[in-house]
């Protein structure tokens, strides 16, 4: 089993570093939006608001299910810096135990744009620290049982986004999250996190994307966390994006399959 999770946290650092080396050799911004879980570099444009809501279907090891519907919300402050929440709504629906429907861990997090990409040298690049309140859900044998650590935790994102061409555009994530150790004396790890994501323009009005997502785990003794997606958007009109995805998971840890659908607005 320690070689095992040994050889997945092996995996992922070369995964990371052949991906970063990939994006700075290869040679208008980018928009990342829903199904995509990986962020862009541009922050919103001053007064701005984008709003992306969602209903997303994870189903996890062991027989557990959970129903998300996920609200987020980004507001441009100022030039280069917008602040942002995520409201996720679950229900909670475990193998053994009572089912849960209450608030998830809300995120507050900013972005700060500090390198704009231009000619010659088109990598845009962001820092994004973010908090996150956890679940008002108390009970410990369903915190236990995989909602929530139930504690308040923090980190930051660096994210990087290059546009490849006119139609095709690429983002880098890198994370680190700082665990609190929950009231149940769980040993708890930080969290490192990488993604990688690509969307192509197939025309004014359909987008392709693909994502991979990658995690370690929080739990020590668990496998980490590596899942890919694939999904598509559908502009309706201007500032309006439906869109769709679906995720399968690649480890052990990951949810077997999660489905999403959802809808962006830009005003």
């Amino acid at each position: 089993m320690v070689s095992r999770m040994l050889l997945n946290r092996n995996l992922l650092a070369v995964i990371s570093s052949v991906t970063v080396v990939s994006i700075i050799l290869f040679t208008a911004p980018a928009f990342a939006h829903r199904p995509l879980t990986t962020q862009r570099a541009y922050p919103e444009q001053v007064h701005r608001v984008k709003l992306e809501t969602g209903l997303r279907s994870m189903n996890l090891p062991h027989g557990d299910e959970s129903y998300n519907l996920d609200v987020e919300v980004n507001y441009g402050i100022i030039n280069n810096l917008d602040v942002g929440v995520e409201v996720p709504y679950v229900f909670w629906r475990p193998d053994s135990g009572d089912d849960v429907d209450t608030v998830g861990d809300m995120i507050v997090k900013s972005r700060l744009l500090f390198l704009k990409g231009r000619e010659g040298n088109p990598i845009s690049l962001t820092i994004q620290p973010f908090f996150k309140v956890p679940t008002p859900e108390s009970d410990e044998d369903v915190l236990k049982s995989g909602l929530s650590t139930g504690e308040t935790d923090f980190g930051f994102v660096f994210i990087a986004t290059r546009e490849m061409s006119p139609l095709l555009s690429a983002h880098m994530n890198l994370g680190y999250t700082f665990i609190n150790k929950p009231d149940w004396g769980k040993d708890y790890e930080n969290v490192f996190s990488f993604k990688v994501a690509v969307e192509y323009s197939a025309d004014d009005e359909i987008e392709i994307v693909g994502e991979v997502n990658s995690e370690t785990n929080k739990d020590p003794q668990d496998p980490d966390f590596f899942s890919i997606l694939l999904g598509a958007r559908y502009r309706m009109m201007e500032g309006v994006l439906l869109d769709a995805g679906f995720s399968a998971g690649i480890s052990d840890a990951s949810p077997d399959s999660t489905a999403t659908v959802g809808l962006t607005l830009d005003f």
